[in-house]
């Protein structure tokens, strides 16, 4: 098992790329025009995204890149966030995804993300992932399950997947430690040079709202056959003692 990146976000944004208000690059150093939107406060970032926003790449979106994993094999990744009491819209927003990495030529080619966290409602977050058997190319998703978060309140969200472009792949999403998705004996990668990589932080189709936060800290991703307690803290919990409780 091998790490790839850990990024406490407690500090700084050191080694991410950052996108927000048009504004996008390396977090090594805060860039002019997002220094308000992207933040490091009381060892959490936090991350807003303001009704009158410009567009970053073809979207309202104030978002922290993480790092890319490997096209193959089994990958992780897990964070803590927390919807800001401060989030008003009902409508969609993405949340958190493993992006496809493009390849040189592919640069304007939508394909839907590998594995999406999306909210609405302000409180029901779902998971979507490509609407087509992969690696056929798409960009629409289908809903694959949904729960219930709570604004004010930190949450961890952990993604496992065997990355394969044929049926030996699977794929997982546990939200505080309860497994909310699981499927398996399907491709779950599209055939790209390098593998996806995970962005974190609001994304908006349409600007209904005066501002949008949530906070992210503990970011961590591996490559290889990890345990659930090295990742999550614990084992998984059932459906079952999360009704006992």
């Amino acid at each position: 098992m091998t790490q790839l990146f850990n990024f406490p976000l407690d500090v700084d944004f050191a080694g991410t790329y950052l996108q927000a208000n048009g504004v996008e690059g390396p977090g090594n150093k805060m860039l002019s025009g997002i220094s308000d939107r992207l933040e490091i406060i009381n060892g959490a970032a936090r991350t807003t995204l303001y009704g009158t926003d410009r567009q970053t790449n073809y979207g309202y979106r104030t978002e922290i890149q993480l790092g890319a994993f490997p096209n193959s094999g089994e990958c992780w990744s897990s964070l803590d966030f927390m919807i800001d009491p401060s989030w008003t819209t009902n409508n969609f927003s993405g949340l958190g995804s493993w992006y496809p990495t493009p390849d040189p030529g592919e640069e304007l080619t939508v394909k839907h993300v590998n594995i999406g966290l999306r909210i609405v409602d302000q409180e029901t977050l779902f998971v979507a992932v490509p609407a087509t058997t992969l690696p056929a190319v798409t960009s629409t998703g289908r809903i694959v399950a949904a729960r219930k978060v709570e604004k004010g309140k930190w949450h961890n969200v952990t993604i496992r997947a065997n990355l394969q472009t044929n049926a030996t792949g699977w794929r997982e999403v546990y939200l505080d430690r309860m497994k909310i998705f699981g499927e398996y004996n399907v491709p779950t990668a599209y055939e790209d040079a390098t593998g996806p990589y995970f962005k974190v932080g609001p994304r908006t189709l349409t600007q209904d709202y005066d501002m949008v936060r949530m906070w992210v800290r503990n970011a961590r991703q591996w490559t290889g056959n990890e345990s659930f307690p090295a990742v999550m803290g614990e084992v998984p919990v059932s459906p079952l003692k999360m009704l006992q409780k």
